[in-house]
């Protein structure tokens, strides 16, 4: 799989620090970061069956904490 990234920052005279800044946060919005460190070692297909499981049973509870506070449902 490769990744194509266009996120350029033109440097305007000694403003580095806010160039770089700028670039870090185009790098983070691309989700270049996330999916490096998600390719960074070998994960088994069950193990991300897993977590894809378990996160979804975590979104769901979440989901229903959400409604039971919001009609005081207990």
């Amino acid at each position: 799989m490769s990744l194509a990234v266009n996120a350029v920052v033109k440097v305007d005279g000694e403003n580095v620090d806010f160039a770089l800044r700028l670039l870090k946060k185009k790098i983070e919005r691309e989700g270049l970061i996330r999916e490096i460190k998600k390719h960074t070692y070998y994960e088994k297909p069950t193990e991300v069956r897993r977590k894809k499981v378990l996160k979804a049973k975590r979104k769901q509870q979440k989901l229903v904490r959400k409604l039971q506070e919001k009609y005081k449902y207990y």
